[in-house]
């Protein structure tokens, strides 16, 4: 299932090293290839829309598939959204113009968006508080897998025609996912909830394998049952953005909604969209050219390096909560851009690049993850799809927001721009310091039942929910 986050790393970064290749004929002159054209000319704006149709197209898809992951479950959200990524992989191989890529990139979006925020709730209800803290993880580092095959692999896949090729092996990826995805479960919460009692016991037993889960079974159904059964309530975004759900949701809502902000508003995107820009930027490099060039050979080292980071934070989430990493992140970010910044301006190239990739490594240890695992761990079930949606649409608007701005911003402010974005890694610092409870081994009725009491200060005693009991750990 994790693919579907291989698939949003890889169409995440695909545009980085190609962009000048098709949009400015760095290989040559156009020319016809297979009665396709080898570039398509068009201005740095409309490539700029091109690479933001992907996360304007995840924002739909976010939105669209709440109703369908609740009706239909969520491996049918994650089976059936591979289709629109294969269309999308054949509309990159017979592309003509930029309007098409910028069709292409949004069907794309609308399968990732869909499948991304449908996989976080499905690793939220099918693992263990403790499976969780590695779980969550794993979403990350797939998409820092995706990201660095699709930057590697194009280094010797821009030239055209091999350019449609790298774009189009995404829809290659979401035929292998559909058919990994036949041998997955369905969670059995939403099982429950569709009063599928016998089948939701025998895939519990599964996933728990020789364990006697029979009162986590237990509280399971009867958790289900008050919450979300077939008679039950079921949350639409339009109520949780109002406040009109049985619980009151206000925090849930407003630390989901920071958490995806602040991921962007770090200035991740910046660096994944743009990193070749940036290098170019810092080490003063031609900025086209038919062969890898050192910024692009810089940029593949970044992706490469946060792989491993992505290794790292998964070990890492074993030991430190979700609240601990996530501040790290961001203060860890704060001191990486005001360095990167100065050692842009003042000329120190090394400083600059050693930064950057420090810069991603830290985000990828805690900000890349985290606020997509949270919400679902203190949140009710019948309004985690709502919420999960909400906080979805606003981190696609910040990466299209980012997107659109970072290369203009670094046209005005050059080596001052990463300033911007440690006054916001700073603010989100404080801000998760005050707001965010610790979620890790922590029983996800206890987290509803303490923090559904509108925005307060977590810090105080109250707010303070228990681990695990011990009779609870043969199933975890």
């Amino acid at each position: 299932a994790s693919l579907s986050s291989l698939n949003y790393g890889w169409n995440y970064g695909v545009t980085n090293l190609p962009g000048d290749v098709i949009t400015k004929c760095a290989a040559g002159p156009q020319h016809t290839i297979l009665g396709l054209p080898s570039c398509l000319p068009t201005s740095d704006a409309t490539w700029g829309l091109v690479i933001s149709a992907f996360p304007i197209g995840a924002l739909a898809g976010a939105i669209s598939c709440t109703h369908f992951a609740n009706a239909y479950g969520r491996k049918a959200v994650l089976l059936y959204s591979n289709v629109l990524s294969i269309l999308g992989g054949l509309l990159f191989g017979v592309s003509v113009n930029a309007p098409m890529l910028l069709i292409a990139r949004f069907l794309v979006g609308v399968a990732q968006g869909c499948a991304n925020g449908t996989f976080t709730n499905y690793v939220a209800e099918i693992s263990t508080p403790r499976a969780r803290n590695t779980l969550g993880s794993v979403i990350q580092f797939s998409t820092c897998i995706g990201t660095m095959m699709s930057q590697l692999l194009a280094l010797g896949l821009t030239v055209p025609p091999l350019w449609r090729v790298l774009f189009a092996i995404t829809g290659v990826i979401s035929l292998i996912h559909m058919a990994l995805l036949t041998m997955c479960v369905e969670s059995p919460k939403w099982l429950v909830s569709k009063d599928r009692i016998d089948e939701a016991r025998k895939v519990l037993q599964q996933l728990r394998k020789s364990a006697d889960c029979t009162e986590e079974f237990n509280t399971l159904v009867n958790t289900v049952r008050a919450e979300m059964g077939p008679n039950a309530y079921t949350a639409t975004i339009y109520d949780v953005v109002r406040g009109k759900t049985p619980d009151n949701l206000r925090h849930q809502l407003l630390i989901a909604v920071l958490g995806m902000a602040f991921q962007q508003l770090s200035g991740i995107s910046g660096v994944s969209f743009f990193s070749t820009k940036l290098f170019n930027s810092i080490t003063n490099a031609p900025t086209h050219s038919t062969k890898p060039t050192l910024a692009q050979i810089l940029t593949g080292m970044v992706s490469t390096i946060g792989t491993l980071a992505a290794l790292f934070g998964i070990a890492m989430a074993g030991y430190f909560g979700r609240r601990t990493l996530l501040i790290f992140s961001h203060m860890a970010m704060a001191i990486s851009s005001i360095l990167i910044s100065v050692g842009s301006v003042k000329g120190y190239n090394v400083l600059a690049i050693a930064m950057v990739f420090v810069f991603y490594c830290v985000y990828i240890v805690g900000a890349g993850s985290i606020p997509w695992v949270f919400p679902a761990e203190m949140t009710p079930i019948y309004a985690v799809s709502a919420i999960s949606a909400v906080s979805g649409s606003i981190a696609y608007a910040s990466v299209f927001a980012i997107g659109m701005a970072f290369a203009p911003l670094m046209d005005v402010l050059k080596g001052y721009t990463f300033l911007l974005f440690a006054a916001t890694n700073l603010a989100a610092s404080v801000l998760f310091f005050f707001l965010l409870p610790e979620t890790k081994d922590k029983r996800v009725t206890e987290m509803i039942r303490i923090h559904s009491v509108g925005v307060h200060n977590v810090m105080k005693r109250k707010y303070r929910a228990e681990l695990y009991s011990e009779k609870d750990k043969e199933c975890m």
